[in-house]
């Protein structure tokens, strides 16, 4: 049996764009009628940029709003390849400048030296999510969690990919990219009663098919999507 995924499919990017946008506008409203605030995680690369635009134009009290990547390479904030700066170049300006920004990074020489300040601070001030929104990679990937987590038998795979546990981020390494990284775990993730998935391209989705059909399936995207306690929300385009 194929996973469950709530499915909304557009004829391009611009107008997916909008909708994400405006669905993922309405939950941050919610949470701040409910509790006062709202706690939201955004994955990076080159697809969400587009959306992350659109978001920073909706109308959201955003100065209740806290913001941080879903992974980010360790790399300062300076540098083209960094989410933070994708977050902060699109999504951070007008009025949701006023939102306040979590990141990832710090001025360290790798993830691995700064995880403990970072998972203090994810823990006590990111959790629970209200909303996340994931890419994915043509390799299956989602957040920083790489099909190769874990190969050297460090045991991040089942610390990372765990629906439930105590590691809400994680200091990783992939063959499939130049930088360490560090990225917020499948039980972080799963804390958040709204899970988009946004995807674009039939290549993509061939991969997400072939994944959520699969129960041998050892694709990241397939222990995201299956793990989830909510049924996840997939937007994607062609």
């Amino acid at each position: 049996m194929p996973l469950p995924l709530d499915t909304h499919e557009f004829t391009g990017g611009a107008v997916l764009a909008e909708a994400l946008a405006k669905a993922v506008a309405a939950n941050l409203r919610a949470a701040i009628a409910r509790r006062g605030s709202a706690r939201i995680a955004l994955s990076g690369g080159s697809t969400p940029r587009a959306f992350l635009t659109e978001l920073s134009k909706q109308t959201v009290d955003w100065s209740r709003v806290t913001v941080l990547p879903v992974d980010d390479r360790w790399v300062p904030p300076q540098s083209e390849r960094s989410n933070e700066r994708l977050l902060r170049e699109t999504l951070l300006q007008g009025e949701a400048a006023k939102a306040k920004f979590m990141p990832l990074y710090r001025p360290a020489p790798t993830p691995e030296s700064a995880l403990l300040p970072v998972l203090v601070q994810v823990a006590n001030k990111a959790l629970p999510l209200d909303v996340v929104v994931l890419g994915m990679g043509e390799d299956g990937h989602v957040a920083s969690l790489f099909p190769d987590l874990g190969a050297d038998r460090s045991g991040l795979r089942e610390i990372g990919l765990a629906p439930r546990g105590r590691t809400p981020a994680l200091a990783v390494r992939t063959a499939n990219a130049p930088e360490p990284r560090m990225t917020l775990t499948l039980s972080a993730i799963f804390t958040a009663p709204s899970l988009y998935l946004h995807i674009e391209g039939a290549k993509k989705r061939a991969v997400l098919d072939g994944a959520i059909n699969d129960p041998r399936s050892t694709l990241p995207v397939r222990a995201a999507m299956a793990g989830a306690p909510v049924t996840p929300m997939l937007y994607w385009c062609p």
